[in-house]
């Protein structure tokens, strides 16, 4: 994600080329019942397990992706949580998220989602439902959510919501190797980064 014009020459210059728009945009925390689980919240053998199943999701939404590595290094230093949403025993969606301020000894202005997944539409609209009220459990005013271009009802559906836009960042990949998304209806946000 270049960050100025010399930037996208010199990647440009290398192969890649401009991709969709990632816009962020961030929700007002708020109250509400929290019926998603937090990995933080589990012993160790309900949280590996846990981890597998948001891994099965991911799988099953966008094969090759894995995002057990963010999962694991945001509790080791507690950056965060997972939150995870169950219908029955299988994982229907989840978020990592950070809310540690980003300057230290500020406080805790935003919750940062760093990588959401979800089945459905449904279950998306639920996990930001979850965010918000996890948000403002945690002392946070608000949630940020990266939301990449090619999920226009993804974002149409979080302005409705009363998202307000923040920033934005160009992405660009190599040639034909761009992000796909996913073509069974899952919705799979990552701001690719840690």
């Amino acid at each position: 994600m270049p960050r100025t014009m010399d930037n996208v020459g010199f990647y440009s210059a290398l192969g890649f080329v401009p991709g969709h728009l990632t816009v962020t945009v961030t929700l007002e925390a708020a109250r509400g019942g929290l019926q998603a689980i937090g990995m933080a919240a589990l012993n160790p053998h309900e949280r590996e397990l846990a981890i597998r199943q948001c891994h099965h999701l991911l799988e099953q939404l966008a094969p090759g992706y894995d995002y057990t590595r963010e999962i694991v290094l945001t509790a080791q230093h507690q950056l965060g949580d997972t939150l995870f949403v169950r219908k029955g025993n299988e994982v229907q969606s989840f978020a990592i998220c950070h809310s540690v301020p980003l300057v230290e000894g500020r406080a805790t202005e935003e919750m940062r989602v760093l990588k959401m997944v979800a089945s459905t539409e449904a279950d998306f609209d639920h996990l930001v439902t979850q965010l918000c009220a996890h948000a403002r459990v945690k002392g946070s005013k608000r949630v940020a959510i990266r939301v990449q271009g090619q999920y226009s009802d993804v974002y149409r559906r979080l302005i409705a919501r009363g998202a307000r836009v923040r920033w934005t960042d160009l992405r660009m990949s190599l040639h034909d190797y761009a992000e796909a998304r996913p073509g069974n209806g899952g919705i799979v946000l990552s701001n690719w980064e840690i």
